[in-house]
């Protein structure tokens, strides 16, 4: 049985095959929990097919389908690892040609160049390489499979803690939790101060749906990762890190861990991403590609995921591609669209579990897509440069108004019972073409509709770091102590 397992694995070049399913695998295992099984599959096969095209590719150079296997694997192989390579040559030739494509990828020809004629050359047998690949291969597998398992495992053991300062609430009411940012909306103490616009007429609306509105609520950071890691976490960034990561890899994965959501599933919540940010097992939702969304954790250090991002970034800077720009531009508008429709069907969805949804817009965010009535601007007025034409913010944000009081409308006909719903910007409007006072950048809208319609802790000038601990305070029988209110100007992430 041994012997025949050895021919076997001398004679038949399965790393080909071996290697997609190796690639595959070992992000799966690596991203556990963040990667749907069923999208780790179908990437998987589509790896298999282009492994299969290249080995018919490959019959053109070689007559040997083992030679052919071994070009395949190599050509797949800088594509899987290519990201590694390039991280490699900048880490250790940091700013020099060495790490640049113009040097990479000639070398890369015609090292593969050589590899050709040295295949077409060599006349003895290539078992011992094919046994060696095969081997290698097979064993990595199983590590990863192994690995796999003690994650799944564990997986399953573990139930969501509850965080630190946190109390349990046996028997507190669950109500669906929505938190919808609207980007960069301004508060209205600003509006009225630079803006001489005073939203009231919004913000009346929303008082008549029974929301409380936080007249000069503020952030406690000027640019959207901080200010949502510290509103979500319900705390201050430690921006005094000494020897650690680095602060916006600290702020993502802040993001992803925050207290809120580990108190809202230790409560058996169903947490629902629909924000620009990753959180475990629901990336953020992106434009689609022939590849599952969701994989791309697996994908982005690959040639061509690479290629896709520095050839986007050259054809929209340097060579100003119309086609480029333009898909650029309305990006936000139509990622806006299918949040906004995920938000809608959420709501009419009935589950046995609670729900925290979790929905960012980026809007009134730059650009500035519609006027009040939903008309579009002319497209000369979305590129860059034009982000401080207040008119235009104006009119967007009237826009915003009404997708906004739509949504809410939508949940609160829908909800089977009264939800708890936080409208808020992360900060305030920062594009200014003369110096203000740094301190307009943080006023924001907070608008809160509680179930209990118990307002009386929420202070007029609560920032965002203690927006849910009142929050949790008065809706989940908390008692976290209040921070000290304090605003940090950031540089641009």
């Amino acid at each position: 049985m041994k012997d025949k397992l050895i021919i076997f694995l001398k004679k038949y070049p399965l790393f080909l095959y071996l290697l997609a399913v190796f690639f595959v695998l070992h992000g799966f295992t690596e991203n556990y929990d963040f990667v749907p099984a069923k999208d780790a599959l179908l990437l998987t096969g589509i790896y298999l097919g282009f492994s299969i095209l290249l080995l018919f590719l490959s019959r053109l150079f070689f007559k040997s389908r083992v030679k052919a296997a071994i070009l395949a694997f190599l050509l797949m192989g800088f594509h899987f690892f290519f990201g590694s390579l390039q991280d490699g040559l900048r880490k250790f030739f940091p700013g020099t040609v060495l790490s640049k494509y113009i040097f990479i990828l000639p070398l890369s020809f015609l090292l593969l160049l050589l590899i050709i004629i040295l295949l077409k050359k060599r006349k003895k047998s290539l078992q011992q390489l094919v046994f060696y690949l095969n081997s290698l291969l097979l064993l990595l597998i199983v590590i990863d499979i192994i690995g796999l398992m003690n994650k799944s495992i564990a997986g399953k053991r573990k139930t969501h803690s509850l965080p630190k300062e946190f109390t349990s609430c046996t028997g507190c009411p669950q109500p669906d939790v929505y938190i919808i940012i609207a980007d960069e909306y301004a508060g209205n103490k600003e509006l009225k101060d630079v803006f001489n616009f005073d939203d009231s007429s919004f913000l009346n609306q929303l008082t008549g749906r029974n929301f409380h509105i936080l007249p000069t609520s503020s952030s406690n950071y000027n640019f959207t990762p901080y200010s949502i890691a510290s509103t979500l976490n319900m705390d201050y960034l430690d921006l005094d890190r000494t020897g650690k990561q680095p602060l916006l890899t600290y702020t993502y994965e802040t993001i992803r861990n925050n207290r809120l959501l580990e108190f809202l599933q230790y409560n058996h919540y169903k947490f629902y991403n629909y924000s620009v940010f990753d959180f475990t097992g629901q990336p953020a939702l992106t434009q689609e590609s022939f590849l599952p969304v969701k994989t791309k954790l697996i994908t982005s250090q690959t040639f061509l995921s690479r290629l896709q991002k520095e050839l986007r970034f050259l054809l929209v800077t340097r060579f100003k591609s119309e086609q480029e720009i333009r898909k650029n531009i309305y990006y936000h508008r139509d990622n806006n669209e299918k949040l906004f429709q995920r938000t809608l069907q959420i709501a009419e969805e009935k589950i046995k579990q609670p729900k925290f949804v979790l929905t960012h817009l980026m809007m009134p965010h730059y650009p500035y897509y519609y006027d009040r009535d939903g008309n579009e601007f002319a497209y000369e007025t979305l590129g860059e440069g034009n982000q401080s034409n207040q008119h235009n913010y104006i009119e967007y944000l009237r826009y915003s108004n009404k997708k906004l009081l739509e949504l809410v409308d939508h949940i609160l006909k829908n909800s089977p019972a009264p939800p708890l719903i936080v409208l808020m910007g992360d900060h305030g409007f920062r594009h200014f073409d003369k110096p203000v006072d740094p301190k307009y950048y943080f006023y924001n809208l907070v608008g809160v509709h509680l179930p209990n319609n118990n307002y009386s802790a929420f202070s007029d000038s609560l920032t965002n770091v203690n927006l849910f601990r009142t929050v949790l305070n008065i809706s989940f029988g908390q008692h976290l102590a209040h921070l000290k209110d304090t605003s940090f100007i950031m540089d641009n992430p």
